[in-house]
């Protein structure tokens, strides 16, 4: 029997409907470990810290992290960044490379007496992706070439307001306060060869996300050469949105601790390390029950050394090494990240201004499954 160009159409409609409802455990379609689960944490790292392979967090005024940390910025400042990443998996041999292109990072910092102020504008969970392939599908009695298409837009943000207060040059406090609003568009789309006869079509959801959270912070300088930094972060409420307005998920903001150690000793060297961890389980809820959500620990040793100088300000020399595990997993495998990083800052305008870059080379695991990637972090400062 002859079918109908609508008959092939309504066919093929309710292929990919069914397709699309069963997105949730296709998590493997995603092509790369970066984006599995609620997405790739990038924690708000500064293109300085991050060529100390983060172990910077907890010290750098320009990382959201700790809100007292944001002290060290001697005068009022505006800082933004940009960050594209290239990764590379391999599955049984066979490898597929994606990019992923991000603006994760602004700052506006000011000073009044005692008393520093922040407000900044941060990446917390990426989930941007896009993956392709070949299939065919079965329409009545006949085989169909087509191509289909998923692809995820969007992820989680994070707002922070923060305030640090100087007791003496040695003892600083912080505290702030934090905002998670997120947006994601999932969409499942498959394009016929043959498009006159059977159609394209596309599904498409829209999942929005509010979250609170506050934080709290030190940077203490103990004695001579050392300085100690430490941060915790206690979520509020994480919910999650199917449009505007139906619940389809609640969970907590996950709870964040961090502690850095400097020494400066040696002349013209900083040495930094840093430990921490995010307990990424608060997150459940959000997701269905089978969603691997995996509390992380995060380690880290850096430096950062003085270079030549440039109108009168030193460049810095970066370099650093990370270990940490991420929040989601691969069918039941944990997922870890190792990375090495390096960066340059160079200053301007007399120090008025600063252009900072870091790379990272990331290694990232799983039973049966790695991943390569390249971040290369640029950051932009003015200081008035």
């Amino acid at each position: 029997m002859m079918r109908t160009s609508w008959q092939y159409r309504l066919i093929a409609a309710a292929g990919v409907c069914v397709w699309a409802l069963a997105l949730p455990s296709a998590a493997r379609a995603q092509g790369s470990l970066g984006t599995l689960g609620l997405g790739y944490p990038l924690g708000g790292q500064s293109a300085r810290s991050l060529g100390t392979g983060a172990s910077l967090a907890d010290l750098d005024p320009q990382t959201p992290i700790n809100p007292a940390a944001i002290v060290l910025n001697s005068r009022a400042q505006v800082y933004g960044q940009y960050e594209p990443e290239f990764r590379t998996v391999t599955i049984a041999g066979v490898g597929t490379k994606t990019t992923t292109s991000r603006f994760p990072l602004f700052m506006l910092t000011g000073r009044q007496g005692r008393a520093t102020f922040a407000i900044s504008f941060s990446s917390f969970m990426d989930r941007t992706w896009v993956n392709t392939y070949a299939d065919t599908q079965t329409v009545g009695s006949e085989r169909l070439a087509s191509t289909v298409l998923t692809q995820s837009i969007g992820g989680i943000s994070e707002g922070r307001a923060a305030m640090s207060w100087s007791f003496s040059d040695n003892i600083h406090v912080g505290f702030g306060l934090h905002v998670y609003p997120g947006d994601n568009r999932v969409s499942v789309g498959r394009i016929f060869a043959d498009s006159a006869r059977a159609g394209n079509f596309q599904n498409t959801n829209g999942y929005s996300f509010t979250g609170t959270a506050i934080s709290f912070g030190t940077l203490l300088v103990p004695g001579k050469h050392f300085v100690v930094a430490s941060d915790l972060r206690l979520g509020g409420s994480l919910t999650m949105r199917l449009g505007d307005s139906l619940t389809v998920g609640k969970g907590s903001i996950p709870l964040r601790y961090g502690v850095s150690a400097s020494y400066d000793g040696i002349p013209g060297a900083l040495l930094i390390a840093r430990f921490g961890g995010e307990k990424w389980s608060d997150l459940r809820g959000l997701g269905s029950s089978t969603l691997g959500l995996k509390d992380g620990t995060d380690m880290s040793v850096g430096t950062e050394i003085v270079g030549p100088r440039i109108s009168g300000a030193p460049v810095l020399l970066r370099a650093g090494y990370r270990s940490r595990g991420l929040p989601f997993t691969y069918g039941s495998s944990a997922v870890t990240e190792t990375s090495s990083s390096g960066g340059v800052g160079i200053p301007l305008i007399g120090g008025r201004a600063v252009f900072d870059v870091g790379v990272v080379h990331a290694s990232r695991t799983a039973v049966g499954i790695a991943e390569k990637s390249w971040l290369i972090s640029v950051g932009f400062g003015i200081r008035p």
